[in-house]
């Protein structure tokens, strides 16, 4: 055998050899290439999960938060409606007819007078309509439960109504305070049947 003939061989064996090491290597390259691909698509899809999981909840998050911020805002929005609905009620009741308005302020007086003398006080508006023989009247009615009434000399700020002061005892009988005890005893209600839903 010649030289050149085994130098050929040799070569021919050489390069089949470096291209079943190049098709090894080759192989071997794609399927580590193919496993780092499906490490990382894995890694990015939990990535992206995660992404996604934290969004939604971050989102659900905001939602809870504006709705209680709208609810707060209706709830502000109804309370001052209903203030203003009880205002409204105050003011009616002060622009009442004059003698309505004194028969509604003497029946106060005759339920809740303090046993003894007390001091009445009204507001500078109503001042003028408690005469003497308006206090005279209610005193003669006062007088068979051991009570009387003295308009004094100052008018107080007052809406309407009145305040009576006897020794032990301050009863106030101010519109204000009046509407304000009605509105706790029936806002409940009121608020139900002004803000009931339709359909």
């Amino acid at each position: 055998m010649s030289i050149k003939k085994l130098e050929k061989r040799i070569e021919d064996k050489a390069i089949e050899e470096a291209k079943l090491f190049l098709n090894n290597e080759k192989k071997k390259n794609i399927e580590e290439l193919k496993k780092f691909k499906e490490s990382k698509e894995k890694e990015l899809s939990i990535r992206v999960g995660k992404l996604l999981s934290d969004m939604e909840s971050e989102t659900k998050k905001r939602i809870v938060q504006e709705t209680r911020k709208l609810e707060r805002i209706l709830l502000e929005e109804k309370r001052t409606l209903l203030d203003a609905l009880f205002l409204q009620v105050e003011d009616q009741i002060s622009s009442i007819k004059k003698d309505l308005y004194l028969n509604f302020v003497k029946k106060l007086i005759l339920r809740d007078a303090p046993i003894g003398e007390s001091i009445l006080f009204v507001n500078k508006r109503d001042y003028k309509f408690f005469n003497k023989k308006f206090i005279d009247d209610i005193n003669e009615e006062l007088q068979k439960s051991k009570r009387g009434i003295k308009l004094s000399k100052k008018t107080i700020d007052i809406k309407g109504g009145c305040i009576l002061k006897g020794n032990e005892i301050e009863v106030d009988d101010s519109i204000s305070s009046l509407v304000g005890e009605l509105r706790e005893e029936e806002e409940i209600v009121v608020a139900k049947e002004l803000f009931k839903e339709s359909g």
